[in-house]
């Protein structure tokens, strides 16, 4: 069932100064204005690994033109950008001063060198999805209820806006990196022809 933010809202005050593991009554999937968050996994413990959560814009909001992902390659590389991008504005936004253990740290994992396959951003033509960690607040082991409420009604809507909008991107960046990922996937394909190996 998806609620509201009005609802995660709720939860998060009625769970304030609650043991962490009341954390777990948060989990499931909320509307808000132009996203819908998932709470997938809910960490047991502030020390444990963060807790597992997805964002999901409707293709009609993120507005990617259709150009960056029309084959296997631009796809690949325009994943890539956007999780490169996501990594960037988590570093930005995340404050693990907000409480014991991991509280307060929003995270993607942040890609090497190489443009590749990810798993962290999902694009279709219907929608953009980012998956991420956070450590959900505590102070030891009590849960902290109204930094929650700012990490997730404040942070991650801020997050999504800067990182997975089309218009917050560098649109001349994001061009360079599809056509240097098709090049490169051409150059490649030519390889076996010629008699080369890579």
């Amino acid at each position: 069932m998806v609620q509201t933010t009005a609802d995660l809202q709720k939860n998060l005050d009625r769970i304030d100064g609650k043991g962490y593991p009341a954390y777990k009554d948060i989990r499931g999937s909320y509307t808000f204005d132009d996203f819908t968050l998932h709470i997938d996994h809910v960490q047991g413990d502030p020390f444990a690994a963060p807790s597992r959560l997805r964002v999901r814009l409707p293709m009609t909001v993120a507005a990617l033109p259709a150009a960056t992902y029309a084959n296997r390659s631009r796809a690949i590389a325009l994943r890539d950008y956007l999780a490169r991008s996501f990594a960037r504005a988590c570093r930005n936004v995340s404050d693990r001063s907000r409480g014991s253990g991991k509280s307060g740290l929003i995270a993607m994992d942040s890609p090497g060198q190489e443009i590749l396959e990810r798993s962290a951003i999902i694009v279709t033509p219907d929608f953009v999805e980012a998956r991420f960690v956070v450590g959900l607040p505590a102070r030891g082991r009590r849960i902290l209820g109204r930094q929650a409420a700012a990490i997730l009604g404040q942070d991650i809507p801020r997050l999504a806006a800067q990182a997975l909008h089309y218009a917050q991107l560098d649109s001349d960046a994001l061009t360079a990196q599809l056509n240097t990922a098709e090049d490169a996937d051409t150059l490649r394909a030519q390889l076996a022809g010629l008699g080369l190996a890579a």
